[in-house]
């Protein structure tokens, strides 16, 4: 007997050891990636030059090729693609980028996703419509290992910790492109630029005439009346989601004020056109570049556009910048905010291991100084690390000092799962108001009733 419990407690000595030994051979690919090494985190992809960490050739062994999502065509974005081949340079991993068009994007994902499908390691998602419908799904690889040093989120605006910070408390999602917008306007027509709301809708019925709206926006395309309409609420210091019910909210009293003089200005000053109704974001800021409008409120990176005589040749030496509007003078400063965007990239919970180490240090590498550069100065979008707008070269690009100080002053806003259908809503009541179907406050009310009608029960 005394041998036989020898024997057994021998045995268990073995398994416990040879466990032991085990579950550390078994570590996870991307755990062996030391992301605070050579560098802390911040250091590494805050410098100038990017630095890997080190462990990552140990983690990615034998991957050659990672496939990661892209809103659009290639074509139009040229910094993506100079970056996604700096990557290669570094690791020697392919990163290929597939050009999908933007209305199927989040069918698209969600049906990747829903499949449990290995077929793309990385997929692209627009932040405030999106990334907290994928991160409900229960879809996405946590990653929150990259993000593993304070110090790092001093590189990006003031809202991304928070925005990036799922209900769990974990991170899910990183930084590809960041994105605000400024008040352009011209001025042979406006000397001086309108520091609040309320002034721009006395200057844009002073400055319409036969030939020249006084101000465009966007409210045809989907997500469009967001823009303006949340860039007003945030302007009088409110927001458009209540975060604890998880209801997006448009009839709180900023969001009235806002609703009202957007609806004013087309059907009772007249400084807007009816038109508006089909107006894309884009579409609005083509008015302006064709000479049509005096003042819009767009994307910053369509400085860049403004000063190509081809693409904007109703506005050459014709055109200037100045920050989102606050609401009325009462306002503090800090209230002259935009919304902040981020198209930002998520790890499929389904690939294998050493793909998901690959894709973590893809994500890395995008949201870094390095990658950041190109966005600004090759493709004109704006840099999700702050300190690139103090570079030299920020400085050859148009209003590099307006623009950061738009980015640093944004406003982050997460909107519940579903909320990009729930905008097609907003659209539908606003055009409901703009046709005279409703009055422009009862359409309104009936807007947020539905909206109501749509989330989750309380």
């Amino acid at each position: 007997m005394k041998r036989k419990g020898f024997i057994v407690l021998g045995l268990i000595f073995i398994f416990i050891f040879t466990g032991t030994a085990f579950g550390q051979k078994a570590k996870k690919p991307y755990e062996l990636i030391q992301w605070n090494k050579p560098q802390s985190i911040g250091q590494r992809i805050g410098g100038q030059q990017y630095v890997l960490p080190e462990g990552w050739k140990e983690a990615i062994q034998g991957v050659t090729k990672i496939k990661v999502s892209n809103f659009g065509a290639l074509e139009h974005d040229p910094a993506t693609v100079l970056n996604a081949k700096r990557f290669e340079e570094l690791t020697g991993i392919k990163a290929e980028l597939l050009a999908w068009a933007e209305p199927p994007i989040v069918a698209k994902t969600v049906s990747i996703f829903a499949a449990k499908s290995k077929a793309v390691d990385v997929l692209c998602y627009d932040h405030p419509t999106t990334y907290m419908q994928m991160v409900a799904g229960g879809w996405l690889h946590p990653i929150d290992a990259i993000w593993g040093d304070p110090a790092v989120w001093k590189l990006y605006a003031p809202p991304t910790k928070k925005g990036l910070t799922a209900p769990d408390g974990r991170i899910y999602g990183s930084i590809g492109q960041t994105k605000t917008m400024m008040l352009f306007y011209r001025p042979s027509i406006i000397p001086k630029p309108p520091d609040t709301w309320v002034e721009l809708r006395e200057i844009a019925k002073k400055a319409t005439t036969e030939k020249i709206w006084g101000f465009v926006f966007p409210a045809g395309g989907e997500m469009d009346i967001i823009y303006p309409l949340r860039d007003m609420i945030y302007s009088q210091g409110g927001r458009m989601v209540d975060l604890k019910r998880q209801r997006i909210i448009v009839n709180s009293a900023q969001g009235k004020n806002a609703w009202k003089m957007l609806a004013d200005m087309v059907l009772t000053d007249k400084c807007s056109s009816t038109s508006v109704l089909e107006y894309s974001w884009m579409a609005a800021s083509d008015m302006f570049a064709m000479g049509k409008a005096a003042m819009v409120m767009t994307h910053t990176v369509d400085a860049n556009r403004f000063q190509d005589p081809k693409k904007a040749p109703g506005i050459q030496n014709d055109w200037a910048v100045a920050p989102p509007p606050k609401w009325d003078k009462t306002k503090p400063d800090a209230y002259h905010a935009s919304y902040f965007d981020i198209d930002g990239y998520m790890i499929n919970k389904f690939i294998n291991d050493k793909q998901k180490a690959a894709a973590m240090l893809f994500l890395d590498f995008m949201r870094s100084y390095e990658a950041s550069y190109r966005e600004l100065i090759i493709e004109g979008n704006e840099a999700a690390v702050l300190s690139v707008y103090d570079s030299p070269d920020a400085k050859k690009i148009p209003v590099p000092e307006g623009r950061k100080a738009a980015m640093s002053r944004a406003v982050l806003e997460t909107f519940p799962p579903a909320g990009r259908a729930l905008t097609d809503i907003i659209k539908e009541f606003f055009a409901n108001a703009i046709t005279k179907k409703m009055e422009p406050m009862e359409a309104l009310e009936k807007c947020q009733k539905t909206l109501d009608e749509y989330a989750v029960p309380e």
